[in-house]
């Protein structure tokens, strides 16, 4: 038995993170950002056995899976009938703020649930549930569960797990606007902090709550749709002055690379903008008026890569969950 899910990644570009409560379905962040779709691809080979589960790929480790497969057998004891062979393929990097654990988590479940022929409409339910929970008891997360599972550019208003079709998910609420924004996201190559560095530190936490709380009082007001996107460019640049993290030397370096690149480009008249993806050194390239066509990309991309930074075209996308085509990594 086969199965396979193309699952794109998450960038944030606000959030306030809400994680005080002691179960993890409640446990969240409010905030704003996009879908993607690039992300990370998994298949699955499923044969008779005891719940082995081998890992192949460019998966930064194996913990993760094993928690989503313990998770789908707490659903159903069936899945522990199989042993199981699961090949990642990741389109962008890991640990850089592109939401990709959330995506490995959601495309594993949903993979292995496929390769048995549950039914869609409940694999996609239980990959939501089961992912949100995973990505909280490994300290990650916080919201990209959620924002992937609405897709677009949304608006996260309330925390935890979204509500769920079958008495699955929790108390979170997320509105979307979905448009095919293109997009190049950014990242050093020669280092990165993962999220939980953050989400755990105390002073930052407190920090990055004060900041999305203030950014988000404004966007929460009215219609969610695209008359926001200028809006929502200066919030989400707002929010990283306040939260602290452009006090980082990293990140000021990362964003004048990027200065460069455009001016190279010949985009330094603001018709491009950059905006740092929490919580990785990587940034995200994006329009600042929505009619701009995609002809952009490549130029800028290779702008980039000639500055010693990775980078690689992309879009938002509608529907994060079901992506197709093979991966890709430049």
């Amino acid at each position: 038995m086969q199965g396979r899910a193309h699952v794109g990644g998450h960038i944030t570009l606000i959030f306030s993170i809400q994680d005080d409560s002691d179960f993890l379905l409640e446990q969240g962040s409010r905030g704003a950002g996009l879908s993607l779709n690039r992300g990370v691809i998994i298949d699955v080979i499923g044969t008779p056995g005891n719940a082995v589960l081998t890992v192949d790929g460019d998966a930064p480790g194996h913990a993760l899976h094993n928690l989503v497969l313990e998770e789908l057998i707490n659903f159903d004891p069936s899945f522990s009938e199989y042993d199981w062979k699961l090949t990642h393929q990741g389109e962008l990097p890991a640990s850089q703020g592109f939401g990709l654990s959330a995506a490995g988590a959601i495309a594993c479940a949903l993979s292995i649930q496929r390769a048995l022929g549950v039914d869609e409409e409940l694999a996609r339910g239980r990959a939501i549930h089961v992912a949100h929970r995973v990505e909280r008891r490994l300290s990650g997360g916080l919201g990209d569960v959620a924002a992937l599972h609405s897709g677009g550019i949304e608006l996260r208003l309330e925390p935890g797990c979204p509500q769920l079709p079958d008495g699955l998910g929790g108390p979170g609420a997320v509105i979307s606007w979905h448009e095919e924004i293109p997009l190049v996201v950014v990242w050093r190559t020669t280092s990165s902090q993962h999220t939980s560095n953050y989400i755990d530190d105390g002073e930052w936490k407190l920090a990055i709550r004060a900041a999305g709380e203030h950014c988000l009082f404004g966007l929460r007001e009215g219609k969610w749709d695209s008359s926001r996107w200028s809006e929502l460019l200066s919030k989400s640049a707002e929010f990283a002055e306040r939260s602290g993290l452009l006090a980082d030397s990293g990140r000021i370096d990362l964003l004048n690379l990027i200065g460069s690149a455009l001016a190279g480009a010949g985009f330094a008249d603001g018709t491009l903008v950059a905006r740092l993806c929490m919580l990785g050194e990587s940034a995200v390239i994006i329009p600042s008026d929505l009619s701009m066509s995609d002809e952009w990309q490549d130029v800028v991309a290779n702008q980039l890569q000639m500055r010693g930074m990775g980078a690689a075209s992309a879009s938002v996308a509608s529907d994060a969950l079901n992506l197709s085509g093979t991966a890709f990594l430049d």
